[in-house]
């Protein structure tokens, strides 16, 4: 195989291939059988026309391109098996020379992804300190008001107040929304308990002393923040109408109440309980932060070269995320979005480079471990997990699922975790 690497980066390499005549023209051949296998020519069987016979009937030209194809394919197959790069993306090609009797000579320009030279990674991490997980007592006390509050008896209180630990239901509206949270126009409703943290600062104390059918305005806090580009806090004249206030009763907390959840035979034992999830909970949340922070740390002592591709990519994901959480949150498109934020889609996904680029370092990181140190998934490990997810969907639904995408967001799953495995996070 006759090539000579035209430029050859980190992230980039540029080749440029020659098919000698002789090979090109069997290609050519290969070609031109191809296409009488499908020929149909009155006097003749369908796949028996001779080669010179459909010639005539055949465009030249659409022989020499499919031979074109079938050569870059191989020389371009045979070009990564011998220099053992990692091309993210496909070839995009140039063809230089092209004609039965001649060399074929095409140039293809790929992005790649280069090794990276990590320091003692096992070393670097161990700087990254596991913080100690603590269940406060008064995380079970609110996790066992919430179960009594979930099984509370609830009284319409007509002519009375409302105080705090009622159960209310609001209509309520924002005087003069900037453009930015013009979802927020028009009146919606709203039920909650009086005092438990509103997203709304300032309508707890608001309604309290306020009658069914009582109307009041006030001013409070929001907090609607969906990407970087809007403030957490937002102050709003808020209208607010009761429209009903029900006592809430709650079941005493005794072991009799407690054996009712079915679960337990004592107080001791719901708290132990509740202790023991909040705690496994705590330690999933404090793994993912480690594991985070201990790549983060790899991260500051890595020299990047990031193909641009990767970083498209990343943009464009980070996009979408942006579209769907403006569509489900906002109840409207991203031309409307970006209009009242007064930037441009490019301005917009300018804001998301510095995100794009921390992912996709900690991704080069991985995946460099995971080169380092030869961690796979496995072809039955694969299938394993993925047999585990299949038994949750009935199987009308099975035909529905993107098998190849699951089998790669599985491997992906999996070399993760072995990589984790392997730094002892």
């Amino acid at each position: 195989m006759k090539y000579t690497v035209k430029e050859n980066t980190p992230v980039k390499h540029v080749v440029e291939f020659e098919v000698p005549a002789d090979d090109f023209e069997n290609y050519y051949t290969g070609a031109l059988k191809s296409a009488i296998d499908i020929l149909e020519i009155p006097g003749f069987r369908k796949g028996k026309v001779p080669a010179n016979i459909a010639e005539q009937h055949i465009n030249s030209e659409r022989i020499i391109s499919d031979a074109a194809e079938d050569a870059v394919a191989k020389y371009w197959n045979d070009y990564l098996k011998e220099t053992r790069i990692e091309a993210i993306s496909q070839p995009e090609l140039q063809v230089v020379k092209i004609a039965r009797g001649n060399p074929f000579v095409f140039i293809a320009t790929v992005e790649i992804l280069s090794s990276l030279e990590l320091p003692d990674v096992k070393k670097v991490i161990s700087e990254v300190k596991k913080q100690e997980v603590k269940v406060e007592e008064k995380e079970i006390d609110d996790a066992i008001t919430w179960l009594r509050n979930s099984r509370a008896i609830l009284t319409e209180k007509e002519t009375e107040p409302a105080a705090k630990g009622d159960y209310i239901e609001i209509d309520f509206s924002f005087q003069d929304v900037p453009a930015t949270f013009s979802h927020l126009k028009g009146v919606q409703r709203d039920a909650f308990i009086v005092g438990r943290n509103n997203a709304i600062e300032g309508l707890d104390e608001a309604v309290i002393g306020m009658k069914k059918e009582e109307e009041k305005s006030f001013e409070g806090k929001i907090d609607q923040k969906i990407d970087k580009m809007q403030p957490e806090k937002m102050l709003v004249k808020v209208n607010v109408k009761i429209v009903s206030i029900q006592k809430m009763d709650l079941p005493e907390l005794t072991d009799e109440w407690v054996k009712s959840l079915g679960r337990f035979e004592t107080i001791d034992a719901l708290r132990e309980d509740i202790r023991k999830g909040l705690s496994q909970e705590k330690e999933i949340a404090e793994a993912n932060r480690l594991r985070v922070e201990a790549i983060d740390k790899v991260v500051e002592k890595v020299k990047f070269e990031i193909p641009s591709i990767l970083l498209r990519r990343e943009e464009d994901n980070l996009m979408e995320s942006l579209r769907e959480r403006v569509n489900y949150e906002m109840h409207m498109d991203l031309p409307k979005y970006f209009e009242q934020i007064n930037k441009t889609e490019e301005e917009v996904k300018k804001d998301f480079e510095k995100m794009a680029v921390e992912r996709m370092q900690r991704f080069l990181v991985m995946h460099q471990i995971s080169k380092n140190e030869n961690i796979i998934a496995t072809d039955e490990e694969i299938k394993e997990k993925v047999d585990e997810l299949l038994i949750q969907y009935p199987g009308e639904d099975k035909s529905k699922i993107d098998m190849d995408r699951l089998n790669y967001m599985v491997a992906d799953d999996i070399v993760k975790e072995k990589i984790f495995a392997f730094l002892g996070l």
